[in-house]
C-alpha cells in the first residue's frame, strides 16, 4: 500500500511540474506579445487570442472569485 501511495505522489509531482512548465510557457508568450505587439508571430497571436476567448467565456467575475478564494486559502495556510 505504501508503494502505491509513493507512486501516486510521484505521479502528482510530475503532473504539477508539467502544469507549472505550461503556465510558464504561456506567461513567456504573453511577455513576447507585450514586447513585440502585432509583429510577434502567428503562434504568439493565436495563444493570446485563445486566452482572451477563454477569459471572455469564463467571465471576469468567476476569475476574480477564484483568485479571491485562492488568496484566502493561502492566507489561512500561512497563519497555521
Amino acid at each position: 500500500m505504501d508503494k502505491a501511495i509513493g507512486l501516486l505522489k510521484q505521479l502528482q509531482r510530475l503532473f504539477l511540474s508539467v502544469a507549472e512548465t505550461g503556465l510558464a510557457l504561456v506567461a513567456f508568450v504573453f511577455v513576447i506579445y507585450l514586447l513585440l505587439g502585432g509583429d510577434s508571430g502567428d503562434f504568439v497571436l493565436s495563444v493570446v487570442t485563445n486566452a482572451s476567448l477563454l477569459v471572455d467565456a469564463i467571465g471576469a467575475q468567476a476569475i476574480i472569485g477564484v483568485a479571491l478564494a485562492l488568496a484566502i486559502v493561502g492566507l489561512l495556510r500561512s497563519r497555521s
